[in-house]
């Protein structure tokens, strides 16, 4: 070593020495900062082909300077070929070094033997440099130093690109030192390794290159370097910043996320957005998935399946206070920084949803001013006891009562005073309840009570005078005292009906004769009771005559555009006019249509006329059509549709068609499958009735619904009752969400039009709008309201 040490000092022209190490260095920092190019690139041939030409020109021209510092007596000249081919050799076995390491740089073990291939590539243009070299004197080497300068190259090539390409922040700088001690060590090494025979040289030392025509060679090279490694370093400056500026606005983007963004490689978390470290309280020190998810990411997977990662589940997760709340979690496959394989996690939280959709199913299926059940709910609880006593041959009642006197109350007092009345009466009523009955209102001054109790009509009767005994008890509201009572009439099964309607038909006729007979009294059904049934047998005659002589008509009712009331369809509603008593109104003969089955010729009536009517008027006016449960339940339904459109010439988009939630019930499959035909037809189907059962919500969700109609129940007392007006509130809002559009039944006041066009209700229809008119009417109906440029506008909108 001290060989090396002497030629250093004493045989080498220390200036250029020094410019030799400057090259080097700036050499081996330029082939740093394009080999981290050549690594994060999609340039890939380019860029490595100029990390080939950087790593081959910095160290043939750090090995040429260093020779021209080389003091030698004897004169000294290059072989053109050799030296040219010293650099072609080296720059290749380099570039394939490096192309190696980069290619498989997760593999440390790789990265290693690429830098041993790099080292190869110095000692190959090393050594071929130095057989390049003509002078008289022979030249020879010391073996142990030769050794000593191979493995020196080796090792520290290998070292420095296992370094400069793993994962440690300032790789890339401990990498460049480590080349250049590769470079310096190699040649130094090797100069100590040559020894001089004099005399025994070759004869034509003075024939290859000289030393100037080499300077000049030199300089080109280290002048390629000084260019391609201030263009590397001014690329990747610029790219640094730009991928700063992305990963600042991605983080930002991903900060302002709702949803907590996760992402982790093999359990462990690498990154989290905001969100997700509010959600969970993660601080600097990042838990493993499996602890920070409880077992909820291997239930994704496993419902999931690895072959849907964009599937969601919903889950129940765990909050730092150790609370569980409910969320829905996705994943998806990402490339990491590093080139590895993550997986994204997004987990949204469903608190807020839930609590909202609970809500909302609460006030669909309560009455929202005394909290009780519904008539909607109550008769789905009527059925489920009937099943319940059908298997345990039980008995239970049915109680109809109706208040006496709430009219007076109301008119004499005020609306205000009349609800606190009913909030009275309802509490008094619950109050006088066993724990298993349950107490419903139906609306205004109507209530109903389901008594599960097999020692009937005993129990009933007793029920009846505690209730006639609590609500005949002076009420106190505000400034006054007033005093009610009540009718009522009880049905009892299986004796008075088997089906909830008959019970409650029943009921009803009994609590009628209850006020008949004097008000303030029960009464129970009997059959002589019901004359009603001989009324509906002449109902039901008369019905089959009609159908049979197409004595029913179809009147329409417009549909308008909330914001400019600009007509967008009508709505097809059926009327009878009987030869002896009069208008019928639909909700009288439409259930018994359904109950004869003759309800499937009068929805062919009702299609075929109605697609003929529309097919009339200005394009694109819709017509809707409403469809029985029975009606929908017929096979044949999709070809009565298309029948009817095919006949008409009217285009699929121009028909809706309105379902109720009750034909949905049945056979959810099949129902599904129906309306997915008559979307292929162009259909346009909507949810009517919407807020008055008690599976709206799910039914949005699976079946492929348009609109959706608010009940005009909800309408009614919109201006007077706040829970009403959060209702339409909430469905308008949901409907929103769902890409579907909302239309209110039953406008009758210029300030419910308001208040619904203020809760982004979509459409509206009504009496304010216009009554029921014949279909002779539409055209001068249109022409009031100046629909044609306006109408197309709305067309070009949807």
């Amino acid at each position: 070593m001290f060989r090396v040490f002497d030629v250093l000092v004493f045989e080498h022209e220390l200036r250029l020495v020094l410019l030799a190490a400057a090259v080097c260095v700036f050499g081996a920092i330029a082939t740093m900062i394009v080999s981290s190019r050549a690594a994060g690139t999609n340039r890939v041939a380019l860029w490595r082909v100029l990390l080939s030409v950087c790593a081959g020109a910095t160290v043939w021209s750090t090995h040429f300077i260093a020779m021209l510092a080389y003091r030698s007596d004897a004169s000294m000249t290059y072989d053109p070929w050799l030296t040219l081919l010293s650099f072609v050799s080296g720059a290749a076995l380099m570039g394939l070094g490096f192309d190696v390491a980069i290619r498989w740089r997760r593999v440390r073990r790789l990265r290693l033997l690429g830098g041993s291939i790099v080292g190869v590539g110095v000692v190959v243009l090393h050594y071929v440099g130095m057989a390049a070299v003509r002078m008289a004197e022979h030249v020879g080497y010391a073996p142990d130093l030769v050794i000593t300068s191979v493995g020196l190259s080796l090792g520290l090539g290998a070292v420095a690109l296992s370094v400069a390409l793993g994962e440690r922040a300032q790789a890339r700088t401990l990498g460049a030192l480590l080349m250049v001690a590769m470079i310096v060590s190699l040649h130094f090494t090797a100069m100590g390794a040559v020894r001089m025979d004099h005399g025994a040289g070759l004869v034509d030392a003075m024939s290859g290159i000289s030393r100037p025509v080499l300077a000049v060679a030199v300089a080109l090279a280290s002048l390629s370097v000084l260019l391609i490694g201030l263009w590397g370093a001014l690329v990747d400056q610029r790219i640094s910043h730009q991928v700063a500026a992305e990963a600042h606005r991605f983080r930002a983007l991903a900060d302002g996320a709702f949803e907590g963004l996760i992402v982790h490689h093999d359990g462990v978390i690498v990154e989290a957005n905001a969100a997700a470290r509010r959600m969970f309280g993660l601080g600097e020190a990042m838990p493993t998935m499996g602890a920070l998810l409880d077992g909820a990411l291997t239930e994704l997977v496993d419902v999931c399946g690895e072959d849907e990662p964009a599937r969601g589940i919903e889950v129940t997760l765990r909050r730092p206070d150790g609370t569980r709340f409910p969320a829905e979690m996705c994943r998806r496959r990402i490339l990491l920084r590093d080139g590895g394989e993550g997986e994204l996690l997004a987990i949204r939280d469903l608190t807020s949803r839930k609590e909202s959709e609970a809500r909302i199913a609460h006030l669909a299926l309560h009455d929202p001013l005394t909290e009780l059940p519904n008539r909607r709910f109550f008769m789905e609880l009527a059925a489920k006891s009937i099943s319940l006593a059908h298997r345990s041959r039980e008995r239970f009642a049915l109680l109809a009562m109706d208040l006496d006197g709430f009219k007076l109350v109301n008119d004499m007092h005020g609306h205000m005073a009349g609800d606190e009345l009913i909030r009275v009466v309802a509490r008094r009523i619950a109050a006088s309840l066993r724990e298993a009955d349950v107490a419903a209102r139906f609306g205004g001054d109507e209530f109903a009570v389901l008594q599960t109790c097999a020692s009937q009509p005993g129990q009933a009767m007793s029920l009846a005078e505690r209730l006639l005994e609590a609500l005949h008890a002076p009420i106190r509201l505000q400034d006054a005292e007033v005093t009610i009572s009540v009718s009522i009439g009880v049905a009892l099964y299986p004796d008075d009906g088997t089906t909830a309607e008959d019970l409650l038909r029943n009921a009803d006729t009994a609590m009628y004769r209850a006020k008949a007979d004097g008000k303030a009294t029960c009464r129970f059904f009997e059959p002589q009771m019901d004359a009603a049934i001989m009324a509906r047998r002449r109902l039901e005659q008369g019905l089959r005559r009609a159908v049979a002589e197409e004595r029913l008509a179809l009147v329409y009712q417009p549909i308008v555009e909330s914001a400019g009331r600009e007509p967008l369809g009508f709505e097809a509603l059926l009327r009878w006019e009987h030869e002896e008593l009069g208008s019928i109104p639909p909700s009288e003969f439409i259930p018994v249509a359904e109950d004869t089955g003759l309800i499937v010729p009068i929805g062919d009536f009702v299609l075929r006329h109605a697609c003929l009517a529309a097919a009339g008027w200005p394009a694109p006016l819709r017509v809707a059509v409403n469809l029985s449960a029975v009606q929908f339940r017929r096979k044949g339904l999709v070809q009565s549709v298309r029948r009817a459109l095919e006949e008409s010439g009217l285009a699929g988009d121009r028909l809706e068609l309105e379902v109720t939630e009750t034909l949905l019930i049945e056979n959810r499959d099949e129902a599904l499958r129906v309306l997915r035909e008559l979307k292929q037809l162009g259909v346009r189907i909507a949810m009517d009735d919407f807020g008055t059962g008690y599976s709206s919500l799910s039914y949005l969700q699976c079946f492929p619904f348009d609109k959706i109609k608010i009940d005009r129940i909800f309408v009614a007392d919109l201006s007077t009752n706040e829970q009403n007006a959060s209702i339409v509130q909430a469905i308008t809002a949901m409907g929103r969400s769902l890409g579907m559009r909302v239309v209110a039944e039953g406008v009758e006041t210029a300030h419910q039009a308001d208040l619904l066009q203020g809760l982004s209700c979509d459409e509206m229809q009504g009496y304010l709008i216009a009554r029921p008119m014949p279909a002779a009417a539409i055209d001068e109906f249109l022409a009031s309201h100046e629909c044609g440029p306006a109408l197309m506008q709305v067309t070009a909108q949807r």
